[in-house]
């Protein structure tokens, strides 16, 4: 779309060709993130550090964490890729980072019980 709206004025090759091309290695450095750097850290490092809360609560402290950290990673890439277009793409890609965390389908299950 950033080359349709170039035909109404003036041809910017920043706009148009490096914040696009920018925003593709973007997504490939969170994609490979999203595989290989983000499981890990969350099942194997920061989840297990958590302390636990009393097994009566409504929803357990690494939830809670999980949730956290959902949130923050969706406001950093939707912040890093609205200088680059549009916060659309890093809320997408934010989303997609938490696709391979064990158990599978748990983040989802928070942010839904979460929001």
């Amino acid at each position: 779309f950033n080359v349709l709206f170039s035909l109404r004025g003036d041809f910017d090759v920043i706009k148009v060709v490096v914040f696009p091309v920018v925003g593709v290695i973007f997504m490939g450095i969170a994609m490979v993130g999203a595989v290989k750097f983000w499981p890990y850290v969350i099942s194997d490092i920061i989840l297990p550090r958590i302390p636990q809360k009393n097994a009566s609560a409504k929803v357990s402290s690494s939830d809670e964490a999980l949730f956290v950290i959902m949130f923050a990673l969706l406001i950093v890439y939707g912040t890093i890729t609205h200088f680059l277009g549009t916060h659309l793409w890093g809320c997408f890609i934010a989303g997609m980072s938490f696709a391979c965390v064990k158990p599978l389908h748990h983040p989802h299950h928070v942010w839904v019980k979460q929001t």
